[in-house]
């Protein structure tokens, strides 16, 4: 008998573990793949709060999958205390990369990474009233990208320190996102500002983009400029523009992530119609590839009085569902009314819906 393939765990954890039987003159294979232990936030997705500014930081809730609530304040509440200080700054971002959760504040805050699946904090990037910053996108084990008011900045992730700010761009910069050749980021004053990943060197520059980025299971990249809708090839940069029914506005006026975003399950991508650059609106629309007649009318309508905020819109992998966070309109009390709203990714039919209350904000979700 002979052992011939082992897959994720040491030589003498297997031999412990596997139990197998040997024939005369014939070879076992045995291939075993690693069990992953599920962590406390696994099972589920997070909410980006901003809080009430100026009366506190914000937060991070999670909702748990496996008995369909809530659970707030998550970070602090595994962290004692710690939390998002100082109370000027805002959260207003958060992304899961290579297992860990990175949550950004605005207004000179921190950054603050946790282990995705525990919510204890692994390091941070400390307040200070030299950076602003709005997004990140990693790069790789290594590096990353964090986007401010003013430029970019490659962050080391080993040390999270900022390096060195890109060149080619300059002011505010929100959204970014990564393929294999290019890492699309969003200009206030430029546009998409598309850099190589090999070097970081600029590749093209596309006027007028008011959101983005959102990547469908084909590769394509998908940004809007006014009433157009673009698919964008991330191998040529070639692009194909889809006239929407509705104009988009940038989200630069109080920073927050472009309401823009892809199934993974299939060529779809779905978008908040907002009534102005501050937010808000009552629908969803579904672009799905190839099918004009898809944006004939709203996939998903809030429902009674109901409004968004900002970017109250995400996709859940492992439901195939569409969440959205939406409150009451108006402001004092109203923005204390909030729902958390899960719909069939392919219907748009209402699933689910958990009531919450409290000045949290949601600004975005953030999945594993």
């Amino acid at each position: 008998m002979k052992i011939t393939n082992f897959k994720g765990l040491a030589l003498a954890a297997l031999l412990s573990a596997a139990l197998f039987s040997c024939k005369k003159d014939t070879e076992q294979v045995v291939i075993i793949d690693p069990i992953e232990t599920p962590g406390k936030y696994q099972n589920g997705f997070f909410i980006i709060n901003e809080g009430w500014f100026g009366h506190g930081t914000g937060s991070v809730s999670f909702y748990d999958a496996a008995n369909g609530t809530l659970k707030d304040s998550v970070f602090q509440k595994e962290n004692d205390g710690k939390g998002f200080e100082p109370t000027s700054s805002t959260v207003q971002y958060g992304t899961v990369f290579n297992k860990n959760l990175y949550i950004i504040s605005k207004a000179k805050g921190p950054v603050v990474v946790t282990d995705a699946k525990t919510m204890k904090e692994v390091g941070r990037i400390p307040a200070s009233s030299e950076y602003d910053w709005r997004a990140f996108v990693g790069i790789d084990e290594n590096n990353g990208l964090l986007s401010s008011s003013d430029g970019i900045y490659l962050v080391n992730l080993k040390t999270l320190k900022p390096t060195f700010k890109l060149i080619g761009t300059k002011g505010q910069i929100g959204d970014m996102l990564k393929t294999d050749k290019y890492i699309y980021t969003l200009s206030q004053s430029e546009g998409a500002v598309i850099y190589n990943v090999s070097d970081l060197s600029v590749q093209k520059k596309i006027a007028g983009v008011t959101m983005g980025f959102a990547r469908t299971p084909d590769g394509k990249v998908w940004y809007t400029i006014g009433k157009n809708l673009y698919k964008s090839d991330p191998a040529t940069l070639e692009t194909e523009a889809i006239e929407l029914p509705f104009s988009t506005f940038g989200t630069f006026g109080a920073w927050f992530s472009s309401p823009i975003i892809a199934s993974t399950k299939e060529n779809s991508v779905f978008m908040i119609k907002m009534p102005n650059s501050w937010g808000g609106g009552q629908d969803i629309y579904k672009y799905v590839s190839g099918d004009k007649t898809s944006l004939d009318k709203p996939f998903i309508t809030a429902t009674d009085k109901q409004v968004f905020y900002k970017k109250n819109l995400g996709y859940y992998a492992q439901g195939d569902q569409i969440v959205t966070t939406t409150m009451l309109p108006g402001f004092g009390a109203n923005s204390a009314v909030n729902f958390l709203n899960i719909y069939d990714a392919k219907t748009g039919t209402l699933s689910k819906t958990v009531p919450f209350s409290g000045y949290y904000f949601p600004s975005m979700f953030a999945f594993h």
